[in-house]
């Protein structure tokens, strides 16, 4: 299984978590709306901003996600650090690419994606 590039860190900035809806809803003929469970467990999404130091790592990381980011990989979640299987929302087509550029420095990036998985599918170390 792939996993996460190292070089591609994960920042504070922008990060966020939530549950994807997992209830499904009905309509019925007299206007009410029945919700059930959908799934005994639901996707978590999380925002992520990972930094790329270099026009290098922007490439090496394009790389990357063409090959990995519609597929699970391992991925370490910054709140607890336990390994978990997630992927890409969108794939390669779902990572925002924005150059970050401050005075005396070379550019940077900064890679914005959501990425989607079990909260209780880890991987083990």
């Amino acid at each position: 299984m792939a996993v996460w590039p190292d070089y591609a860190e994960v920042v504070a900035r922008d990060y966020g978590v939530r549950d994807a809806p997992g209830v499904r809803r009905t309509r019925f003929e007299d206007g009410a709306v029945r919700q059930e469970l959908a799934y005994t467990e639901s996707f978590t999404r999380r925002r992520v901003v990972a930094l790329l130091e270099s026009d290098a790592h922007r490439v090496s990381f394009r790389t990357w996600a063409a090959d990995h980011a519609h597929t699970w990989f391992t991925w370490a979640d910054p709140e607890d650090g336990v390994q978990r299987r997630v992927r890409v929302v969108d794939g390669a087509g779902g990572i925002d690419y924005r150059a970050v550029v401050e005075p005396a420095r070379t550019r940077r990036w900064e890679a914005r994606l959501e990425l989607e998985g079990l909260w209780s599918d880890t991987v083990a170390p």
